[in-house]
């Protein structure tokens, strides 16, 4: 850090930290963290770029994108109990602006 200047309070915060030697060390995790340390091989693709005849099919791995956070799926993380969230915009390619926010009542 000798070539930079701390413009801000911040930063001249963390200078001082790190020159007074209080900034502690940074560690790895020595454990797997979170739930991307999970595989499902058999679906993702073949030698030819393509899903079919695979060891299972790519749909029988809907459920474990989704609940288990692995990646963004196009499948719910849990069952929609308003059903009528969506009655302003049957056609959610046009009206997905009138989409509500659902705000679940505290059960205290």
């Amino acid at each position: 850090m000798k070539h930079l200047k701390a413009i801000n309070n911040k930063a001249q915060l963390l200078s001082q930290a790190v020159a007074d030697d209080s900034v502690e060390e940074v560690v790895a995790m020595s454990s797997l963290a979170g739930c991307t340390a999970t595989t499902d091989p058999g679906w993702e693709i073949d030698a030819f770029g393509g899903v079919t005849s695979l060891c299972q099919p790519m749909e029988a791995d809907l459920y474990g994108c989704a609940d288990p956070c692995w990646w963004p799926a196009q499948v719910p993380d849990m069952m929609n109990t308003y059903p009528d969230w969506n009655k302003d915009a049957m056609n959610s390619k046009d009206d997905w602006r009138n989409l509500g926010t659902v705000f679940p009542q505290d059960k205290n």
